[in-house]
């Protein structure tokens, strides 16, 4: 990856304090890269997670004339902007959750290309999938998403739909697209009860010591996860090597059995806790893996942190800031209402 490609370049990253923009940020910091993060985070997260909480913009995405005059003369917008009360996190407020995010992708395309964005990166993922085993880029429209999935599944899709209409219509030669597995790392959200499932067993597992300890589902499912420094790797890849209108897998390709996950965990413990698998609480699809082919062929990438090292990694960070694993984890300023 040639680093000079990002360092003339104004970049601007939607959802810049979350777990993948968060990153990002740091990393186009290191580099000084001229880059900007957005998000509608409180100050207090801000601070925590980016290297230069100078580069932060708080602006609420769903004003159009905002994104129209945040984005004028960027070079780069890398949209990584969710909604934090999704489906995966629970389904109360499902419908608050998917209009913003149709809203706020709306505005953050419409502006990139009204002002000639030169390179327009929309961020899917693996729940826009239909419950295929493996998921290749090209089955994306072979069925609906899974029943669990399909408020996000569904949003995720019309962001790409989006980015290809405009792409067509006015002839607008920027779009690429990736659709990353489950990710994982440092800065994630450890809250268990909004917590994805490697996040969610740290903090089970470093926070009971003994005793039994109940775990959704038997242990079988199969599920592809990624380390976040991969992630960004594969993203960055794509910005710069990537044909665009053409969706890549990013994941680790392998899939891992969730009693895996958890044994892996109790390595890096001396707890007594006993598992007990619960088949009453739901676990979603079967098995889920990313086919990461054409990621391979096309733009070289692969991840180097194996389950062990990344989740090792994923604990150390969190020992030491437990702190910004709960307390700013999930943090809207409160002027803002989701």
């Amino acid at each position: 990856m040639n680093l000079n490609f990002f360092k003339n370049k104004k970049i601007i990253v939607t959802g810049g304090t979350g777990l993948i923009g968060a990153k990002i940020c740091n990393y186009f910091s290191k580099i000084h890269a001229d880059v900007s993060s957005v998000s509608i985070d409180s100050d207090e997260r801000v601070k925590k997670v980016l290297l230069k909480p100078e580069i932060h913009k708080n602006i609420d995405l769903r004003n159009f004339n905002d994104c129209l005059s945040l984005f004028k003369d960027a070079d780069i917008v890398i949209n990584l902007m969710g909604i934090r009360e999704s489906t995966q996190l629970g389904v109360k407020k499902s419908a608050t959750a998917m209009s913003a995010f149709l809203i706020c992708n709306t505005n953050i395309i419409q502006a990139s290309c009204k002002n000639s964005v030169k390179t327009y990166l929309f961020c899917g993922s693996i729940n826009e999938y239909p419950p295929l085993e493996v998921r290749r880029e090209d089955d994306l429209w072979n069925g609906l998403p899974s029943a669990n999935d399909k408020y996000v599944g569904v949003s995720k899709r019309v962001g790409e739909l989006q980015a290809e209409a405009y792409s067509k219509q006015f002839n607008w030669d920027a779009v690429k697209i990736v659709r990353p597995s489950n990710v994982y790392g440092p800065l994630d959200n450890f809250d268990p009860e909004t917590a994805h499932v490697i996040p969610s067993l740290i903090h089970k597992i470093f926070n009971q010591n003994e005793g039994e300890l109940k775990v959704a589902g038997d242990g079988k499912a199969i599920r592809d996860f990624i380390f976040i420094d991969d992630l960004v790797d594969g993203i960055l890849r794509v910005i710069e090597k990537g044909d665009t209108n053409l969706p890549f897998n990013l994941g680790s390709g392998v899939g891992v059995s969730i009693r895996e996950v958890v044994e892996t965990i109790l390595e890096f413990t001396n707890s007594k806790i006993k598992i007990v698998w619960d088949n009453d609480l739901p676990t979603g699809d079967k098995k889920r893996i990313l086919d990461i082919s054409r990621a391979k062929e096309k733009i070289n990438f692969m991840p180097k942190h194996s389950l062990s090292q990344g989740i090792k990694k994923t604990i150390e960070w969190y020992l030491k800031n437990t702190d910004l694993a709960y307390k700013y984890g999930r943090t809207y300023d409160k002027k803002y209402k989701i």
